[in-house]
């Protein structure tokens, strides 16, 4: 069986899809995420995000693999 890599992924925008998807992205191993945020960079980067979802719970402190 062949491994696949790692796609290197830009979201532009973390409102609630961008994030689900980046989210999705990092968790199933197909990407590595760079996220561009525009007005909670300073909040993501201490805290990283708070995500609810039916399918994930409750996520605190979660961050893309890297954020500008």
């Amino acid at each position: 069986m062949r491994s696949v890599d790692k796609s290197s992924i830009l979201v532009v925008g973390f409102g609630g899809v961008g994030t689900i998807t980046a989210y999705n992205l990092e968790i199933g191993g197909l990407a590595a995420v760079t996220g561009v945020l525009r007005s909670n960079y300073d909040l993501v980067s201490e805290q990283g995000f708070k995500i609810w979802s039916c399918d994930h719970g409750e996520i605190s402190g979660w961050r893309p693999t890297s954020s500008k």
